[in-house]
């Protein structure tokens, strides 16, 4: 992720003026736009590949999370168990 300069902030009605500039530049340079609202951040604005990336690794992070879980809480089964069970309920060999 790119580290945001003062060029990367901008106040609403900036960006409103600039929308398709601002655009632009962020599909060239792939950096986040910080847009403010009365001098506080309201939305940062990143390329749909860079939004897809961070999904996807929330997404990764959360099934983690819930497989650590599942072993602290003692919710493991065995491979060779698994693939029995698999492997009856889908009649392979």
């Amino acid at each position: 992720m790119a580290i945001l300069s003062a060029a990367n902030i901008l106040p609403l009605a900036a960006f409103k003026a600039r929308a398709s500039e601002v655009l632009n530049t962020m599909k060239s340079d792939g950096r986040p736009v910080v847009i403010t609202q009365n001098g506080a951040a309201a939305a940062v604005l990143v390329p749909p590949e860079e939004y897809d990336r961070l999904v996807e690794k929330a997404e990764f992070l959360r099934a983690v999370e819930s497989g650590l879980a599942d072993a602290n809480a003692g919710r493991l089964r065995e491979h060779a168990d698994l693939a029995a069970e698999l492997a009856a309920r889908y009649k392979t060999p």
